[in-house]
């Protein structure tokens, strides 16, 4: 299951080609990550993303739709 967190830029001035959106760069502001991905990972590893202490927003769980009646 992914763990999801706010993750940005560790340098606002610096560019972070996206890793999975060809041809636009990671958002200065951040966005969420899966922390558990071995790409984000690295990128945390090596200092480029910095991990915001506040929590990414809840992803409901599969399958747990409610039927309409």
């Amino acid at each position: 299951m992914a763990k999801l967190v706010h993750a940005r830029l560790a340098d606002a001035s610096h560019r972070l080609p996206h890793p999975f959106r060809p041809a636009t760069d990671f958002p200065a502001e951040g966005q969420s990550i899966d922390r558990e991905d071995p790409v984000w990972m690295q990128l945390i590893n090596d200092g480029s993303l910095i991990v915001d202490e506040i929590e990414a927003p809840a992803v409901p769980a599969a399958g747990k739709r409610k039927e309409k009646n």
